[in-house]
C-alpha cells in the first residue's frame, strides 16, 4: 500500500508540477483599463503574476473615470465625481488616509432654488415643502417592506397623493413641479431612463456604504484613485508596471473560448490576436448589451444573457461651463443647487423643436467644489443623447439661451469662456453611464451576481466578468474597483491552492 500510495503521489505531483510549470505565470488578458481593470491588474502584479496584458479601446486609461483639463489649470471629472460613502468603501479607505478627500457633511450648507422656464423663482416656503416631501419619499422607500410596490414610481406616487391630501393648501403648480422634478432627479441620480423602470426592491436591497455620500476630491479629480491603485501616488518610485502592459486604441472584437483551443483567443479591431489562460472582461454593461451576441464564441450561458439583457443601464450627461467672470455668488461655505422646471406651455413648445428639445433633459445646475469659476449642468434620459449630437457651435449658443431663460431675471448672465460636455451615451466604448436595478431584472430573477459568474473549464475560470454592474455596490467607482479585486483574488486563490496541493503531495511522496 505504501508503494502504491507513493507511486500515486508521484504521478499526481508530476502532473501538477507540469501544469504549474506551464502556468507558473499564467497568461491573463484584461479587457478594459477602467477602475475595474486597473484594480485587477494591480492586485495580480502585487501577488506575483507577471504575464498580464491590458487591452483598452480608448486612447487613455480610466474608463468612466475621465479627467479633462480646462483653463486656469482646472481639472474636471467628465465621469465619476464624488466618493459615495465611507464604511466598506474601497475608494474612501484608500484615499482618506492620504488627506485627499473632503466630506460634504459639516463643510457645506445647501441653498436650494427652483427656477421656472418663465423666469420665475419659486418662493422658499414652497422649496421647503418640496425638500420635506422628497426626504419623506426617499426615506420611506428604503424602509418600506411591502412587496406589492414593483417600481419606485408606484410608491412615490402613492406618497405624493398622501401628502397632497394632508396639505390641501399646496397649489397645482407645486404638484406639477414635484412630479416633474422627482422624475428628473431620480433618473439622473441612478442613471435610469424613467422612474417606472426602477425596482423598488432593488433600491431597498442596495448595499449602501454608510457615511457621507458626496465626498469630493478637493482640487484633484477622481483619476487620482488610478494613481493610488498603481502605486504612482504617493510614492512614484513604487509605481507598478500597469501602463507598460496596457495597449491603448485596441478594441476587442472577439473572445473565443471554444473548447477546441487550449487557451482563450482574443481578436482586436487592429488585426492583433492574443491568447490567454484567463480573460477578465471589464467593459460596461452597455457594451455587453450592444455586443454580447457577436463578441463571444461560443455564446454565453442563458442565465448570463438574461442578466445582460434585463439589468438596467442608464443615461446621464454633464455639461461644464467655465467663466473668467462668474455671474453667480456663493457666500461663505454655501453650496447652491439651482433646479429648473418647465411650464406646460413652454415644454410643449420646445418639444416640437428637434434641435432644442434636449434642454428638457437638464434638471439641475450646481457649482463644483474648490473650483469657483465652474458650473455643472446635469442631464438624464434620452435627451442626453440628443444633446451629445448637437453641433458644437449651435450647442454653445443654446446653452446661453437656456441660462438666460431661467436665470436672466435674477442674474447678469455672462458668457462662458469654455464649454465642454460628456459623450458617454454616443461612445461605442460605453453606451451610457452606469447600471441600476430594473423591474425587468427583478421579473426575470437576475442581478449583479448572475452577471459576475465566471465561465469555467476544468474547474478553472477562463472567462471572468468585472465592472460596477457586477458588484453589490453597482453604479459606483468603488464597486468597480472591488469587482476587479474580486476577480484577481479568484485567480490568486486558484494558483495558491494548486501550489499548496503540490507541496503536500511532494511531502507525502517523500515520507512514503
Amino acid at each position: 500500500m505504501n508503494i502504491l500510495l507513493a507511486l500515486l503521489c508521484c504521478n499526481t505531483c508530476e502532473l501538477l508540477n507540469n501544469e504549474l510549470a506551464d502556468n507558473s505565470s499564467p497568461k491573463v488578458v484584461i479587457v478594459g483599463a477602467g477602475p475595474a481593470g486597473i484594480a485587477a491588474a494591480t492586485r495580480l502584479l502585487e501577488n506575483g503574476f507577471t504575464d498580464i496584458t491590458i487591452l483598452e479601446a480608448e486612447n487613455r486609461i480610466g474608463g468612466r473615470i475621465h479627467s479633462v483639463k480646462l483653463d486656469n489649470d482646472y481639472m474636471v471629472d467628465m465621469g465619476g465625481q464624488w466618493v459615495h460613502g465611507e464604511k466598506n468603501n474601497a475608494v474612501f479607505e484608500l484615499a482618506w488616509p492620504l488627506g485627499l478627500l473632503e466630506k460634504f457633511d459639516g463643510n457645506y450648507k445647501i441653498q436650494l432654488d427652483y427656477f421656472e422656464s418663465s423666469g420665475m423663482k419659486l418662493p422658499q416656503n414652497l422649496v421647503h415643502d418640496i425638500q420635506r416631501l422628497e426626504a419623506r419619499v426617499n426615506d420611506n422607500i428604503i424602509r418600506n417592506t411591502h412587496e406589492e410596490f414593483k417600481s419606485f414610481a408606484e410608491y412615490a406616487q402613492l406618497e405624493y397623493f398622501k401628502y397632497f391630501e394632508e396639505h390641501s393648501e399646496v397649489r397645482y403648480l407645486l404638484k406639477s413641479l414635484l412630479y416633474s422634478f422627482q422624475l428628473s432627479e431620480m433618473v439622473t441620480d441612478g442613471g435610469k431612463n424613467t422612474w417606472h423602470d426602477i425596482s423598488a426592491k432593488g433600491i431597498r436591497n442596495y448595499a449602501d456604504c454608510e457615511g457621507d455620500s458626496n465626498i469630493n476630491w478637493k482640487n484633484r479629480t477622481y483619476s487620482t484613485i488610478l494613481d493610488i491603485l498603481m502605486k504612482k501616488y504617493p510614492n512614484p518610485e513604487d509605481e507598478l508596471p500597469v501602463l507598460e502592459k496596457t495597449y491603448k486604441n485596441t478594441k476587442v472584437t472577439k473572445i473565443n473560448y471554444n473548447k477546441i483551443y487550449d487557451t482563450v483567443k482574443i481578436s482586436t479591431a487592429n488585426g492583433k490576436e492574443y491568447s490567454a489562460d484567463h480573460v477578465i472582461f471589464t467593459p460596461s454593461l452597455g457594451v455587453l448589451k450592444a455586443n454580447y451576441q457577436r463578441l463571444f464564441n461560443p455564446p454565453l450561458p442563458e442565465k448570463k444573457v438574461t442578466a445582460i439583457e434585463n439589468i438596467g443601464y442608464g443615461i446621464v450627461a454633464k455639461i461644464y461651463l467655465y467663466y473668467d467672470n462668474p455671474w453667480w455668488t456663493i457666500n461663505g461655505n454655501k453650496y447652491f443647487i439651482n433646479s429648473i422646471y418647465w411650464t406646460e406651455e413652454d415644454e410643449e413648445e420646445i418639444n416640437k423643436d428637434p434641435d432644442r428639445n434636449w434642454m428638457l433633459g437638464v434638471y439641475g445646475i450646481v457649482p463644483v467644489e474648490h473650483k469657483p469659476k465652474l458650473l455643472c449642468l446635469w442631464m438624464s434620459s434620452a435627451r442626453a443623447i440628443e444633446m451629445e449630437l448637437i453641433p458644437r457651435d449651435i450647442f454653445n449658443d443654446q446653452i446661453i439661451e437656456l441660462l438666460d431663460r431661467f436665470f436672466g431675471n435674477y442674474y447678469n448672465i455672462t458668457e462662458p469662456t469654455k464649454i465642454i460636455r460628456s459623450s458617454w451615451n454616443i461612445n461605442d466604448n460605453f453606451h451610457g453611464a452606469y447600471s441600476y436595478p430594473s423591474i425587468a431584472a427583478e421579473t426575470m430573477d437576475v442581478n449583479y451576481v448572475d452577471l459576475s459568474e465566471p465561465i469555467m473549464r476544468n474547474e478553472k475560470p477562463i472567462l471572468q466578468f468585472s465592472g460596477e454592474a457586477t458588484s453589490e455596490h453597482f453604479a459606483t467607482v468603488h464597486g468597480a474597483i472591488e469587482s476587479g479585486w474580486r476577480e484577481a483574488d479568484r485567480l490568486i486563490n486558484l494558483y495558491s491552492r494548486k501550489n499548496e496541493l503540490s507541496q503536500f503531495l511532494k511531502r507525502i511522496s517523500q515520507e512514503s
